[in-house]
């Protein structure tokens, strides 16, 4: 098609979608059966914060709406990082996560169509996004509207994507090793910010740290295990980044707050 946009933002532009007038046209991952019917499911019960599933075009691509706006590729805009977006983010995943609760899926959709290599191992009762970065949620106006990219989803605790959106958007980390978020957010504070607007429990904020804890764990193996595998796409993303010395600078950080996140989160 003489009218295709290549959408960028991915890690691998070999898979990058394209705009198609209002619609987005990409290849279809081995859950998309399941992510189909989650998307129609969402479409049925009401929620506003998720592309429409429209079928598949003479190519075989989904196809799925477009969601008008603006979506933060890093190094990260100050406007996407504003407390006030992340209230905004809290508030759409707990949405999402209740408008998932009466989702059935069918014979075809059931496990193990999902993609589970990011998701929460023992699996859970919400289906979560599992891939909450900011280059996956659109803006308008300086506020957030919408999810995208479900193609990571699967079930699980609701608590493991909390945990993901609250790693990236604090973020939860070294600062002196932040190249991707303006330099001056307090990442505590923020992750504060976010368990609130989610609705967090206070009782369940030590929970959330543990689990943020499990969780880059359960991904850093994996992308070692991707690296081990000769995935090029990750072999130069995890080099560039300087992968194992951040991701050892920012679990010390973690443990070196963890009193002070687990207060945050429970205020």
């Amino acid at each position: 098609m003489s009218d295709e946009q290549v959408l960028v933002g991915g890690m691998d532009p070999r898979w990058a979608p394209v705009r198609v007038g209002d619609t987005v046209r990409r290849q279809a991952g081995r859950s998309a059966s399941a992510v189909h019917e989650l998307l129609l499911h969402l479409e049925a019960v009401g929620f506003d914060g998720a592309p429409r599933y429209l079928g598949s075009d003479e190519l075989g691509r989904e196809v799925l709406s477009w969601i008008e706006g603006d979506v933060p590729l890093p190094p990260y805009p100050a406007w996407s990082m504003t407390d006030e977006a992340l209230d905004d983010l809290g508030s759409l995943i707990r949405r999402f996560h209740d408008a998932t609760a009466s989702f059935r899926p069918t014979e075809a959709g059931i496990a193990p169509a999902w993609a589970r290599d990011w998701a929460d191992p023992g699996g859970g009762p919400t289906i979560c996004h599992n891939d909450l970065f900011p280059e996956n949620v659109v803006f308008r106006g300086g506020r957030v509207v919408g999810l995208i990219d479900f193609a990571m989803a699967a079930p699980g605790r609701a608590l493991w994507d909390l945990a993901i959106a609250a790693e990236t958007w604090g973020p939860l980390g070294d600062p002196a090793r932040r190249d991707r978020h303006p330099p001056e957010l307090d990442g505590i504070a923020r992750f504060g910010i976010l368990a609130r607007a989610y609705g967090l429990e206070a009782e369940r904020a030590e929970e959330l740290v543990d689990i943020i804890v499990e969780e880059r764990a359960h991904s850093i193996a994996n992308i070692r295990a991707e690296i081990a595998a000769g995935n090029a796409s990750w072999i130069r993303n995890w080099t560039a980044a300087g992968g194992d010395e951040r991701g050892a600078a920012d679990d010390r950080w973690i443990d070196r707050y963890r009193s002070a996140l687990v207060r945050a989160a429970g205020g």
